[in-house]
């Protein structure tokens, strides 16, 4: 009788347990700068991911199951970005992460997911050693610098011509790496140098040594590597000083705050980008989100929202293909069989490294701190 009674017991406790797990949320991490310097990318690609996470719950969540999100700040720093991976992936035990914004703390951190086999996607980092290192836990939306570097360089040579070209980078992974590929692409497609190859610190605020050697070289075209603050430093430093060359970089500099910081020194630079909010020339995916962007946030989504929306996406794609045990390995093999999804930065196929092929766009930033596309 005590034996009947007890599996009896077992046997609604497991029910119990069994009725609880289904309705618990599944935690996804979310990591990236939310204080200092890059506060403002930190934040838009947090307010990407909420969007995408709302929709998603609002249709019924995954197998039932809503997304909750985690979220930790790693103030632009590769120390604190580990610390907040740590804190995910062992504290808060979720089951996935998005993050982070600079390759240097990206690299860093995705350590940590590697080790604890936690499925992995950075919205918008683009440092190519990233899903060049054999990490089998990782994904990206953010299109590597192999395809932007590459893209840019193209530009410069091809479009506009450009015999001599000049390079200044940030001395850091995502600088230097794209460096790499600029170098690469000018020598193994049209058997150039630069005629300058300028790094600087990523806090430097003085960038006239770097600028008067590009000036001194000849340079007639500049291609930068750096982010939003840096690129308008340079952009004031170059025109204080005569220098008038073309200014072109990477999808670091796609940032409002460039044209604030900067002004009219920062008109007509040029960079490689992935989404452009233009609804006339959107696809119906990109068009939806962006009119979902507005309705959520009352303005127009940038390139980080859009990356971050479409990492959650996917994300979401991995969730679904683990249901309902969602086991890591079903979830990272879930991602990695994305293919042709139309979201809002294109339609996007996950390659067996990682990478999301894409198509790079180019645009220009023009008065008024808006930006046109140019090809």
């Amino acid at each position: 009788m005590k034996k009947s009674l007890l599996i009896a017991i077992l046997a609604v406790l497991i029910l119990a347990f069994a009725v609880s797990a289904e309705g618990e949320p599944l935690l996804i991490g979310v990591y990236g700068p939310l204080s200092g310097d890059a506060a403002m990318v930190g934040q838009t690609m947090v307010e990407g991911i909420e969007l995408a996470r709302k929709q998603i719950n609002e249709a019924g969540g995954i197998d039932g199951r809503m997304i909750e999100l985690v979220i930790e700040d790693d103030e632009q720093s590769p120390k604190v970005a580990v610390s907040a991976a740590n804190k995910l992936v062992h504290d808060h035990k979720v089951i996935g992460v998005i993050g982070t914004v600079n390759s240097s703390c990206t690299l860093a951190s995705m350590e940590v997911t590697w080790d604890a086999e936690v499925p992995h996607i950075t919205a918008i980092s683009s440092g190519a050693a990233i899903t060049n290192v054999g990490n089998p836990w990782i994904a990206r939306v953010q299109a590597s610098d192999l395809l932007q570097a590459g893209a840019i360089t193209r530009y410069a040579v091809e479009d506009l011509g450009a015999k001599k070209i000049g390079i200044m980078y940030q001395s850091d992974d995502y600088g230097a790496g794209a460096m790499e590929v600029i170098v690469q692409v000018l020598k193994d497609e049209y058997g150039m140098e630069p005629v300058a190859n300028e790094p600087f610190e990523a806090n430097a605020l003085d960038m006239t040594p770097q600028l008067l050697a590009v000036q001194k070289s000849g340079a007639e075209v500049l291609i930068m590597w750096n982010m939003y603050q840096q690129g308008a430093l340079i952009a004031k430093q170059a025109r204080e000083m005569g220098l008038t060359i073309p200014l072109l970089g990477g999808g670091g500099l796609t940032n409002k705050k460039l044209y604030e910081l900067a002004g009219d020194a920062a008109v007509g630079i040029v960079n490689s980008q992935t989404f452009f909010a233009d609804k006339t020339k959107a696809t119906p995916s990109a068009a939806a989100f962006i009119d979902a962007f507005e309705k959520e946030y009352g303005r127009m989504p940038d390139s980080n929202n859009a990356m971050a929306y479409d990492s959650m996406m996917i994300m979401a794609e991995g969730l679904k293909a683990a249901a309902p045990d969602f086991k890591n390995t079903d979830i990272m093999a879930g991602i990695l069989a994305v293919k042709d999804l139309p979201l809002a930065t294109g339609t996007i196929t996950i390659a067996p490294n990682g990478d999301a092929n894409r198509d790079i766009l180019i645009i220009r930033l023009i008065e008024g701190g808006k930006y046109e596309l140019v090809k």
